[in-house]
């Protein structure tokens, strides 16, 4: 019976030793009051404390983090989240057939591998993009200009999200920036994916001039075919929101 007295009460040292403050002393003095009615024989079963905050929070994604890509923005929301790097949005030209799809974020400072530089023809083709947006007068003024974007680490988090056509986030989700759906003109040679591009876009300095290239143009719903109008409207421009979990 001594050596169990003993037990108890070294464990009790040592829980309050090594509680300290904050969530971890919450979690020792859980323990510590499971010990005591072990030994007395009413501790039932043992259920620990949860100290994960956020309705959809675990201990296993506490410390998790997701990168997603903020385009037509040098930053990332301040508050909840940290910027990876900031560049130029790009793809291939809208007139090539052969051009790849997915927009691309070049960082402001490329490093070239100056051993496998060599000339030739069979290469795919990397262009800058601009904003096609002299008919949506919010952003006439944007029209020709290059897009900048930035990548982003949101802490805590496991997993990104866009949604089109919402401006908010599902219960639980932490929004990261909202704006507008843009995509591809329909007659272009090169379709590509479509983009959240901020509300309040930014453009690299002295980009008016028309280069083409990776074009990017408003999104917009179209009623008389499959799409259920209402409750979407016919030619009007479509909302996004990227949200993190």
């Amino acid at each position: 019976m001594k050596f169990f007295n003993y037990t108890v009460v070294f464990c009790l040292i040592f829980l309050n030793k090594a509680k300290g403050d904050g969530d971890d002393a919450e979690v020792a003095d859980n323990v510590e009051n499971y010990i005591w009615n072990f030994f007395k024989g009413d501790a039932g079963d043992y259920e620990p404390i949860n100290n994960c905050k956020g309705e959809f929070m675990t201990c296993e994604t506490r410390n998790a983090s997701v990168v997603y890509t903020h385009w037509g923005r040098s930053d990332c929301t301040s508050d909840t989240s940290d910027v990876v790097y900031t560049g130029y949005i790009a793809g291939g030209h809208h007139s090539h057939s052969g051009a790849g799809t997915n927009p691309l974020c070049l960082p402001e400072t490329p490093e070239y591998n100056n051993g496998l530089i060599a000339s030739g023809i069979y290469r795919s083709l990397i262009y800058g993009s601009e904003l096609q947006t002299s008919s949506y007068p919010p952003w006439a003024g944007l029209h020709d200009k290059d897009p900048l974007c930035a990548v982003c680490l949101a802490q805590g988090r496991s997993t990104s999200l866009m949604i089109p056509a919402k401006r908010t986030c599902p219960q639980g989700w932490t929004k990261e920036y909202e704006g507008l759906l843009m995509g591809s003109y329909y007659k272009e040679t090169a379709g590509h994916e479509y983009l959240c591009v901020d509300l309040n876009p930014e453009v690299r300095p002295g980009s008016s001039p028309n280069h083409d290239g990776f074009l990017i143009h408003n999104a917009v719903g179209v009623c008389g075919s499959s799409l259920a109008c209402p409750p979407y409207v016919h030619n009007a421009e479509l909302s996004c929101v990227v949200c993190t979990w």
